[in-house]
């Protein structure tokens, strides 16, 4: 059975409705004229309200409620993009953020479990075609955002990405999920506690978590810095689409690599990569310059994201998967959201050196201690990785 395209093309979509906000946000505070602690507030929301719905809305696929909760979270998502076009205060934003947060929170996490679902074995390699999908649409947000913003003004990319998600609900309701599931007895509560009592999915959450921390911070950010060091917003559309174009390649190569070498020797060069890079961003001060390392450090998280996701595979049984995917989100969405709230006024107080430092030391520890929680040695043979249970 092969992955439904209609979910590839609800994912890319409804991923490019949040990414939009990255390359427009600093035009939307000029615009509306909020402080710059109004960023992280606004970037958080979202993520928080992710981190709520993969935490309490995803398990619902593992009861039997997978299609309804992918429709489900597409309206949630539209009706939050078009709400952020009509938006005239710092809180209706923050408001739009937090429904498309929740759509996004509860579709993603039954996205990977589908797809993990139609073969475990292939898990790494198509999670990361999924990655893939996922960052195309986040980085590509940011383009469709500035070009429709030279065009037709601010509202136009958050109106236009709202219709076409309503465009994809005939697709996703024609999704045939023929995959057999034995469903979980017991609350939500009981089967998150299950997982956790496993170390290597403790380990694979706290891997999520430092895995997408970072994104906190460019969201809130990301757009600020680079036109404070002279881009225009085109130009930061167009970094964020430069920074998806290694990722995506990435992501969609390394599922095979990660099914080979194992999840967590991935996952260890993903970071290798992912913590130097950040550490560095805060003192460069050319936007081509702070491009291209992205584009680098792009392709850590191209096979840091699948490995991840994998790891919480191998973790769950097909039962308890959108439920572990869940917890893997979700705990990567806290993070961004704490990052998002502390990157703004670290800032705008200490300047970006110390705010990229602090991230990536973030990063460090959280990988680290996800490392040591699996009970992976880079030393030990790949067929010596832990199985669940």
């Amino acid at each position: 059975m092969n992955v439904p395209r209609s979910l590839y093309f609800a994912t890319f979509t409804l991923t490019a409705s949040i990414g939009v906000v990255f390359g427009l946000i600093a035009s939307l505070q000029d615009d509306l004229g909020f402080a710059n602690t109004a960023l992280g507030l606004i970037a958080g929301a979202s993520f928080f309200a992710g981190f709520a719905g993969q935490l309490w809305l995803a398990p619902l696929a593992d009861r039997g409620k997978t299609k309804s909760l992918l429709i489900g979270a597409v309206i949630a998502a539209a009706l939050g993009t078009i709400w952020f076009a009509m938006a005239v205060s710092v809180w209706e934003l923050i408001a739009a953020r937090v429904l498309t947060g929740l759509g996004f929170g509860a579709f993603i996490p039954a996205a990977r479990a589908v797809v993990a679902d139609i073969d475990p074995s292939r898990a790494g390699e198509r999670l990361g075609r999924l990655a893939a999908t996922e960052t195309s649409g986040f980085v590509t947000g940011p383009v469709i955002g500035a070009v429709l913003n030279e065009i037709w003004g601010l509202d136009a990319p958050f109106i236009f990405l709202s219709i076409v998600l309503i465009g994809m609900l005939p697709g996703l309701t024609r999704i045939n999920l023929s995959v057999e599931k034995t469903f979980p007895k017991g609350s939500r509560l009981i089967a998150a506690r299950t997982i956790l009592n496993r170390r290597e999915a403790v380990g694979a959450i706290l891997l999520g978590a430092a895995m997408f921390f970072p994104a906190g911070m460019y969201e809130a950010i990301w757009a600020r810095f680079m036109e404070d060091l002279g881009a225009s917003t085109l130009f930061v559309g167009i970094s964020l689409t430069m920074y998806g174009i290694p990722f995506a390649f990435t992501a969609s190569m390394a599922g095979k690599f990660t099914d080979r070498i194992g999840p967590w020797k991935a996952a260890g060069f993903g970071v290798s990569i992912i913590i130097p890079m950040t550490f560095i961003y805060g003192f460069l001060t050319s936007p081509w310059l702070l491009m291209g390392l992205a584009m680098v450090e792009a392709v850590g998280q191209g096979v840091g994201a699948p490995a991840c996701q994998a790891a919480m595979v191998k973790a769950t049984d097909e039962s308890e998967r959108a439920t572990g995917q869940g917890m893997v989100g979700a705990a990567g969405t806290f993070g961004a959201g704490i990052a998002a709230l502390i990157a703004a006024p670290l800032y705008a107080g200490p300047g970006p050196e110390i705010t990229f430092i602090i991230v990536a030391i973030v990063v460090l520890i959280l990988s680290s201690l996800a490392m040591k929680l699996s009970g992976f040695k880079f030393s030990q043979p790949i067929n010596e990785v832990l199985p669940h249970g």
